[in-house]
């Protein structure tokens, strides 16, 4: 069966339901971003779901006056309902300059409920018994389409429509654990991550894999397809990937000789003056001073001493998270265990050097006698 919604895509429509989402003491919210096919990646759909069973979808692109869903948010005692809402809080921060306070992920709820497939769809199988329709052809949509068909509004709701009756279930089983505590630390964490953006292309190419394969004069040429594609990728209000991919990038950079417009795949930019642009930029890349490799400062210290103590820190992890019936990687946090490894003798505090500390206080108070007790036998 369909969910019942209604969209509001004006301002006297939002106008009438906005004292609703103002009043509410509870919303579940998700979003939908135009990513996979826009560029710069805008907010384009947003999903509330109320108490009384109310579904709105909120086109943002539409209006022009928020304010009152962003003083809802900062609310803290209103509890906001998301399910791994990482993504939704950065780009609330990035579109919006909105900051949620009462916030309640339930993915981070299932995850300490035990559960290991962490997917909307999973969890609500496996809590509510509820199987969550999500045809292929819309996981890739364009949510800046308008007017939006039917179907992608209807799948757009339906991620919201069982949030709230799945926080509740989450919550009883959490009660039970008596790990509500763990869950309460973690969303107040997570509601204080604000977006960061990208690296500029100018220092972004250093970090595709296979630049370090490349000679420092192909990696300048490299560096000016980066800028190219950026600038291309404004111009066009297209994604970078659908101008120009990494791999076709590194070849040119390994082959900036050869001529760009018979490699496969770049017959888009044949359009426009795209190809003279490409080629410039391959000019400027061989003209320009060579990018060298930087070179290690330190010397390598994972000696087979300290691979030995992070074997044994890994095992008392894996041995830790069977008893909790929980990953390993939720217990205690990898960058820790490295870092003890390295220096065995230190206190165990001061080696979190997170910001936030990468150890939360209910990893230290579950877990932090017996981590102790692991580093004596080291």
């Amino acid at each position: 069966m369909s969910p019942r919604f209604r969209l509001i895509d004006s301002a006297e429509a939002w106008r009438e339901v906005a004292p609703q989402v103002r009043d509410a003491a509870h919303l579940a919210f998700d979003l939908e971003a135009d990513g996979f096919h826009r560029y710069p990646e805008q907010t384009a759909l947003m999903q509330l779901a109320l108490p009384d069973g109310t579904l709105l979808l909120v086109d943002p692109l539409a209006l022009d006056d928020l304010a009152v869903f962003g003083a809802a948010l900062a609310d803290p005692t209103r509890t906001l309902v998301l399910h791994s809402g990482s993504y939704d809080v950065r780009a609330l921060d990035r579109d919006f300059g909105f900051h949620v306070q009462g916030l309640l992920d339930t993915a981070i709820a299932a995850q300490f409920c035990g559960l290991r497939r962490l997917g909307l769809g999973n969890v609500l199988r496996a809590r509510l018994d509820v199987d969550l329709p999500k045809p292929k052809r819309l996981q890739r949509f364009d949510w800046s389409r308008r007017p939006l068909p039917e179907d992608a509004l209807e799948y757009a709701a339906s991620d919201v429509l069982h949030l709230l009756a799945l926080a509740d279930d989450l919550l009883t089983e959490l009660e039970r654990l008596d790990r509500l505590s763990w869950l309460q630390e973690e969303c107040e964490r997570l509601s204080e991550v604000r977006y960061d953006a990208p690296l500029p292309p100018e220092k972004a190419f250093m970090r595709l894999k296979g630049v370090r394969d490349l000679d420092p004069q192909a990696r300048a040429v490299l560096r000016e397809l980066f800028v190219f594609r950026e600038e291309e990728a404004l111009r066009r209000r297209r994604p970078p990937h659908f101008v120009l991919g990494n791999r076709a990038m590194l070849e040119i950079a390994a082959r900036p000789d050869a001529d760009p417009s018979r490699m496969k795949g770049l017959g888009g930019l044949a359009r426009g003056g795209g190809m003279e642009r490409l080629r410039s930029a391959v000019r400027r890349g061989r003209e320009a001073e060579p990018v060298p490799w930087p070179r290690s400062k330190n010397r390598n210290p994972w000696t087979p001493e300290a691979r030995g103590r992070l074997s044994a820190l890994k095992e008392w992890r894996r041995k830790a998270a069977e008893g909790l019936d929980l990953d390993p990687g939720t217990i205690w946090p990898a960058a820790h265990l490295e870092r003890l490894a390295l220096t065995p003798d230190a206190e165990l505090a001061s080696l979190d050097e997170g910001t936030p500390p990468w150890v939360r206080r209910w990893q230290w108070q579950t877990l932090g006698e017996s981590l102790e007790a692991a580093r004596r036998s080291l």
